[in-house]
């Protein structure tokens, strides 16, 4: 008799081979949502992205603190994958290209990064779709709202009985947080950390822009764990509201010089910078419901 080495509850990701036939699964249902035109193609994409807010009912932030294992158990149930299906300009074949989400209403309002959304130039013809932990696609319906200096969207997906997870804009640095993402493929990574700071961009807003808070977006440096694959995953705080969403990763190397500052070459890593998106960004995009 073996015994099991989690408890009843804890999800077993596959990975490698048997990975990849779950892979695949979610590969041949996107192929299905495009062929029947159930999902958000190319040309609709480019279009939406220009909406700049949408009209949400969101849930109130959490007040009772969690434990870690009750703060895992909730961002895995409102975590969905977000991104492409499409087809190449190099090739004929199928590709998927998913990042991360979260949902924000139960009838299927997901948050993600728009660089996540946008439609990068190798995309000959393609849509959007999600994907929940089971491995359910669900097409995207629509853009609602999105800004691309502070990397925020919101997309409709369809579907009901989603798991949201409320926004909260009260944090400072040293709170502790937490995120679950698929860093490289690593499906249902699950890390902890601390706010480290906040800090703006003020010289994102372009000059034909009006000064308002959408083009001075909000960005917190946070101590967890994350990598390409987990963009737009939640950042959640201890009462497993959501604080941030995943957005870039920098590693800083000191650089030496080889010959009188002609050659140089990286040195060794000094730090890795985690920036996520702030949730007031994200709140930005949303009027409350008439």
């Amino acid at each position: 008799m073996s015994a099991p080495a989690q408890s009843p509850d804890v999800p077993i990701f596959k990975q490698g081979r048997m990975e990849s036939q779950e892979q695949a699964k979610i590969e041949s249902a996107s192929k299905n949502l495009f062929t029947a035109g159930d999902a958000l193609k190319l040309a609709e994409v480019k279009e939406q992205l220009k909406r700049t807010s949408c009209q949400l009912d969101l849930p109130a932030p959490k007040t009772a603190r969690l434990t870690a294992r009750e703060i895992c158990a909730s961002a895995r149930n409102g975590h969905l994958r977000v991104g492409w299906a499409y087809f190449c300009n190099k090739c004929e074949d199928w590709h998927i290209n998913l990042a991360g989400g979260y949902s924000l209403t139960t009838n299927g309002a997901v948050a993600t990064c728009y660089h996540v959304v946008q439609p990068v130039h190798e995309i000959r013809d393609g849509c959007l779709v999600a994907a929940d932990e089971a491995g359910n696609v669900f097409p995207v319906k629509e853009i609602l709202a999105a800004n691309r200096y502070s990397d925020a969207c919101i997309v409709q997906v369809e579907g009901s009985g989603f798991k949201p997870l409320p926004l909260n804009t009260n944090a400072q640095p040293g709170d502790a947080v937490y995120c679950y993402s698929d860093p490289l493929d690593h499906r249902g990574y699950f890390s902890d950390g601390i706010v480290n700071r906040f800090y703006q961009f003020p010289g994102r807003r372009p000059f034909s822009a009006p000064r308002s808070a959408g083009f001075a977006p909000m960005r917190l440096n946070v101590s967890t764990d994350w990598a390409p694959g987990s963009s737009g995953s939640a950042v959640l705080d201890e009462y497993a509201n959501v604080i941030g969403h995943v957005s870039t990763i920098a590693t800083v190397s000191e650089e030496e010089d080889l010959d009188a500052g002609v050659v140089r070459f990286p040195g060794p890593t000094m730090i890795v910078f985690h920036e996520a998106v702030a949730a007031r960004d994200v709140l930005l995009l949303i009027k409350p419901p008439k």
